[in-house]
């Protein structure tokens, strides 16, 4: 911005580049600037008038002579609006000779002296704070701080025997969040969040136990070691449905309203949560028989047991077994899918709207089931039981989402949720098979659900 510019009434600055063959003085360019835009515009912006009413100020011109040749700057204030400003403007490129000389004139830009008037408002309001901040003594900042707290504490209450910290409608709400600590649930009131509990260390409240069975649960717990070791705790003793956490290397109670809303919003199912190995939970971790450590149950006795039986349905007491050490992968589902063919052709000679028919079929897919007890892994079969996809259970959603029109029947390492059962039956899928059905509300009539317990 020019210097000597009076800002009081000026909103922008006008400035342009003059070039003229030949030497010319300051005189002559203003003299150019009023003469040879006379007449050019309205009665409404003649320069003349625009000056005589204050609208423009002072046109300022620097100008040097080299070589026979002169070149300057012009800035003209202006205090009219944006549009008028432009025109005039505009107008100054029309200009071609100054004194004698040919010339030209170019707008280089048009200034916004509000906009630096804002930056010095800025500027000057810091500076005050700052000289506020170093008046103010220890008691009043405690002052502050404690009306601050008042504000976020009024609402918090108390859960269970513990006396834990929670929110006032943990109490009555069917979903709720477990939080760790007081100040993750002051935080989240704080955002109008009122269904937390915390709490309040790496044991586990039995109250908060007990009351995880009873609920809808999401584990909002913080993005660091701590909130990892609580995590596994809780999932040992608790009947946890969601788990989200903090961004890594966060707190929950540190978190600002748009993380903590993305975060709840990016909670995952607990069964794609154990199957995810960021979260480190290894099989010595011990989840209650309602939730989905599947290589904690299991036993080499049971296991026989349930081998035995899947071979005795399709005729073959040794093959199973045979087939499980000397095939790979690839071998054993090519085995399965034959087995499974010679059962599809028997039972394409009894009635398949028999109850027996049924119950051998389920009796089929609880054993195929268990052949994937451990693994993470689901697969989708067709309405013959034959493989058409295998993906991870966390990827089992979105691979639903896809078009696989000839799926018929999913089994998955895992649990049946309300959120799985919505998309199947959108796309068609006539049987889920896992190990648990959790909290199904809606159960479209179409769509069997097989679990084992």
């Amino acid at each position: 911005m020019g210097k000597g510019v009076e800002l009081t009434t000026t909103k922008y600055l006008i400035h342009a580049q003059i070039n003229a063959n030949g030497i010319v003085e300051k005189p002559d360019v203003v003299g150019a600037v009023f003469g040879q835009t006379e007449g050019l515009l309205s009665n409404d912006l003649d320069l003349r008038e625009l000056q005589r009413t204050g609208r423009i100020g002072r046109i300022q011109v620097i100008i040097h002579s080299n070589g026979g040749r002169a070149k300057g700057e012009i800035v003209i204030p202006s205090s009219l609006d944006r549009i008028e400003t432009a025109i005039l403007a505009a107008s100054l490129e029309t200009i071609n000779r100054v004194g004698p000389c040919e010339a030209s004139i170019e707008i280089l830009r048009v200034e916004d002296v509000r906009a630096v008037k804002r930056q010095q408002v800025i500027n000057r309001a810091k500076e005050i704070y700052m000289s506020m901040m170093e008046t103010v003594s220890p008691e009043s900042m405690k002052m502050i701080e404690e009306i601050r707290e008042s504000m976020r504490v009024h609402e918090i209450s108390e859960f269970g025997e513990e006396r834990l910290p929670a929110g006032p409608n943990v109490h009555t709400s069917d979903a709720i969040i477990v939080v760790e600590g007081r100040n993750d649930v002051l935080n989240l009131l704080k955002y109008g969040i009122k269904n937390t509990v915390a709490v309040e260390g790496v044991n586990i409240p039995n109250s908060v136990a007990e009351l995880t069975k009873k609920r809808t649960v999401t584990a909002f717990v913080d993005g660091d070691r701590g909130g990892e070791l609580i995590l596994k705790e809780l999932l040992q003793v608790g009947d946890v449905d969601y788990v989200t956490r903090a961004p890594r290397g966060k707190e929950v109670e540190d978190l600002e309203k748009e993380e903590i809303l993305i975060a709840l919003r990016d909670k995952a199912p607990t069964e794609q949560v154990i199957n995810n190995l960021d979260f480190n939970l290894d099989t010595q971790v011990k989840i209650p028989k309602n939730k989905i450590n599947r290589t904690d149950r299991k036993s080499s006795d049971r296991r026989t047991k349930n081998l035995n039986k899947s071979d005795k349905f399709h005729g073959n007491k040794n093959g199973r077994a045979d087939r499980k050490d000397k095939f790979d992968r690839k071998d054993r589902k090519n085995g399965r899918n034959d087995r499974r063919g010679k059962d599809r052709n028997s039972r394409g000679r009894r009635d398949r709207n028999s109850d027996k028919i049924q119950d051998s079929r389920i009796k089929l897919l609880k054993n195929m089931l268990k052949d994937l007890e451990g693994t993470g892994n689901s697969e989708i079969l067709d309405d013959s039981l034959n493989l058409l996809k295998e993906t991870k259970v966390e990827t089992l959603y979105e691979e639903l989402k896809q078009n696989n029109t000839d799926a018929d029947t999913v089994i998955f390492d895992g649990v049946i949720s309300q959120r799985l059962v919505d998309i199947a039956y959108s796309k068609g899928i006539k049987t889920l098979v896992a190990f648990k059905s959790s909290r199904v509300i809606k159960r479209p009539d179409k769509l069997r659900l097989v679990t084992l317990n």
